[in-house]
């Protein structure tokens, strides 16, 4: 195949895919992950994919980053349906890949977790629209002991902050941890 056939085939799934304002569930975590990574690049890496243990990774600490998102509106919803009650997972796993090889242990492989919330759910809903997005960072340790949580617990461990704050958020949390671990005695 040539490849101006190669990037046809490309445009086309893209154009299924993500082509609609609202974005398939099983597609949306893809898309927030890359509007995570637009607002906290260069500082920050995205190495999400196939089995990987978090979705973004910092460049110059290496700590690790989970986006967790939900959406009121989904692909399947119809105007005027009830928006869906958003939960988070925040399970512990049994261990995590790095590379091929799997490293037990249990426990959450990210120290930060950003939770993404699209709360339109009228007719102007687009999920690609990054303004439509409401942000919570917080810090592994602040989690609570279970599998999933709620919008209204995340509000409680958070603030909401636009797209447009998200680096500086995590900056300042990652600042804040990064202190305070040099802080603490050995």
């Amino acid at each position: 195949m040539s490849e101006a056939g190669r990037q046809h085939v490309l445009t086309r799934l893209f154009q299924r895919l993500y082509g609609e304002p609202t974005v398939r569930n099983d597609l949306r975590g893809e898309l927030v992950e890359e509007i995570v990574a637009l607002a906290l690049e260069p500082d920050w890496q995205l190495c999400g994919g196939d089995w990987a243990a978090c979705d973004l990774l910092h460049v110059a600490s290496g700590a690790r980053m989970q986006v967790k998102q939900s959406a009121a509106r989904q692909s399947w919803t119809k105007d005027g349906d009830p928006a869906p009650s958003p939960r988070f997972s925040i399970a512990e796993t049994a261990g995590r890949w790095d590379g091929s090889r799997w490293v037990p242990g249990v426990g959450r492989n990210a120290e930060f977790y950003v939770f993404a919330w699209h709360p339109v759910s009228d007719e102007h809903c687009d999920h690609a629209d990054v303004s439509q997005w409401a942000f919570y960072v917080v810090e592994e340790q602040a989690l609570p002991k279970q599998k999933s949580l709620g919008l209204a617990q995340v509000a409680k461990l958070a603030s909401a902050v636009p797209w447009t704050s998200l680096g500086a958020q995590v900056s300042s949390l990652l600042e804040a941890k990064v202190h305070n671990s040099a802080e603490e005695p050995l």
